[in-house]
């Protein structure tokens, strides 16, 4: 574990080297609260209740993140810089672990920064904790799962143009699919639902903590690692 916090260390002191958090953070809380307070206005509902919050956090996580996964590895690759990496006493396991994990902090960072509203709505009104903990626990785990999904397109190209759009795309499908339900066939709607990350979340967003849509993010976090991992010793081998 010493290489994995070892290259975690590296990578999140990168981001605040660069301009990259402070473009990120602001424009994350800044996107969050102009649609939250200006666009639907959840002061004038005059109903405490997140959902709005949490609606609009988990939309610009699909464009947010990556934004900032898409350098992780395509970066490096680009300049060569992988191959000096690649020459340490560090497995690939170890280097997509230490990268994912930075960049699931600078999201994390990012995500505890909205705990003032939360804290705002319960002195305007009575705010039920439950949907406020599983509504923070299905951001954390989507992001989680967004990252995942980043982070393998990363691994998987040398441009980081493509890594981005790759990552979007394959992150707003299983996204917006949970928004169409109604129009896909009554013999598929199990299967699209159980992999859409909008019903899961929803799940979570009305606290209801069910072991099931934790066990699916972290799954799709694990297959995506695997897939960076995997194509990491492609490169190596070829």
């Amino acid at each position: 574990m010493g290489h994995v916090f070892a290259i975690f260390r590296r990578e999140f002191a990168s981001y605040f080297d660069s301009p990259l958090a402070y473009i990120v953070i602001p424009a994350f809380l800044g996107l969050v609260g102009g649609f939250s307070l200006f666009f639907q206005d959840i002061l004038a509902a005059r109903v405490a209740t997140m959902r709005t919050v949490f609606f609009w956090s988990a939309v610009f996580f699909l464009l947010l993140i990556p934004a900032v996964t898409m350098r992780l590895f395509a970066e490096e690759k680009r300049t060569g810089s992988l191959e000096l990496l690649a020459t340490l006493p560090v497995t690939e396991g170890q280097m997509v672990l230490g990268k994912y994990l930075a960049a699931l902090a600078l999201m994390t960072s990012a995500l505890a920064l909205t705990i003032t509203y939360p804290l705002t709505l319960g002195q305007l009104g009575e705010l039920d904790p439950g949907p406020v903990i599983g509504g923070y626990l299905g951001l954390f785990l989507l992001g989680a799962a967004l990252t995942a999904v980043g982070t393998a397109a990363s691994a998987s190209t040398n441009n980081q143009v493509v890594a981005f759009l790759v990552a979007l795309v394959l992150c707003l499908i299983p996204f917006a699919s949970g928004y169409a339900l109604s129009r896909v066939p009554a013999e598929l709607l199990p299967i699209v639902q159980y992999l859409s990350f909008e019903y899961h979340f929803n799940n979570l967003a009305r606290g209801v903590i069910d072991s099931r849509n934790i066990i699916y993010y972290l799954s799709i976090s694990g297959l995506f690692l695997h897939f960076a991992i995997f194509q990491l010793e492609r490169r190596r081998l070829g």
